[in-house]
């Protein structure tokens, strides 16, 4: 029952501290189920999460759905359980500790499990970030040549580029990168993203749009001194929009 409470962004997507650790829980659920699933997940087991919260078990739980479809067996929302550090993720009673916050409610008449699916799930760490609200987040997954480089990069030439586009509101309103903990491997699908917060889906979805290279464009001059095509020669593996559903801290 316990992973009920889950992950991104970013997805992630809530406020952080550097360092502070995640845990991103991918579901899939289908789509006559969605109202059930969201109805059960906001209004009953965000108040166990809230509970494990105000004891300090956790630093913050979140629920994100993804803006459309990208493949039929692909997960659809995502959990963000947040954790001041690892040493947090020993305690294995978190959940049971904090079942009183459904009040009269019994568990098994509110559970989500038997009409979802588990898809994948990942433990990140939070490397830096703009902070700022955002109701939609522009997830980048990533998967360099190398974690370091890629995080280098994007700490001195890609947030401050970022961070005075914020001031300026070009639409962005935070940025934030993070490192995968577990698994890890060359098998796996990423191994680092990036995310970038916007609180209009129109907004987003600009960001996105191709721009033809020009003089007036305001990525041409970074894009002379990245090195991100070395770093991460194929580009990103996936950028995927979600929306924030819900966020406890």
């Amino acid at each position: 029952m316990k992973k009920l409470f889950l992950f991104a962004l970013v997805l992630v997507f809530t406020s952080t501290a550097f360092g502070q650790i995640a845990y991103l829980h991918y579901r899939s659920v289908p789509q006559d189920q969605e109202e059930k699933f969201v109805e059960r997940e906001t209004k009953y087991w965000s108040k166990v999460a809230k509970s494990a919260i105000d004891k300090g078990q956790l630093a913050g739980w979140s629920l994100w759905r993804k803006v459309g479809v990208t493949k039929a067996d692909a997960p659809n929302y995502v959990f963000v359980n947040q954790y001041a550090s690892l040493d947090q993720l020993d305690n294995e009673n978190i959940w049971s500790d904090n079942m009183d916050a459904l009040g009269d409610v019994k568990p098994e008449d509110v559970e989500t499990w038997s009409f979802t699916k588990l898809t994948f799930d990942y433990y990140v760490q939070f490397e830096d970030a703009v902070e700022g609200d955002y109701k939609y987040a522009i997830v980048n997954y990533a998967k360099p040549t190398s974690v370091g480089q890629f995080m280098q990069e994007n700490k001195t030439l890609w947030k401050p580029f970022h961070e005075n586009n914020i001031k300026n509101g070009n639409g962005m309103t935070a940025w934030g990168m993070a490192s995968v903990i577990y698994p890890s491997g060359n098998q796996d699908r990423f191994s680092a993203f990036t995310y970038d917060g916007f609180n209009k889906l129109s907004d987003a979805m600009k960001y996105m749009s191709y721009n033809a290279p020009s003089d007036d464009n305001p990525f041409a001059d970074i894009m002379s001194k990245s090195k991100m095509n070395e770093i991460m020669p194929d580009g990103f593996n996936y950028r995927i929009i979600y929306e924030r559903i819900m966020t406890v801290e």
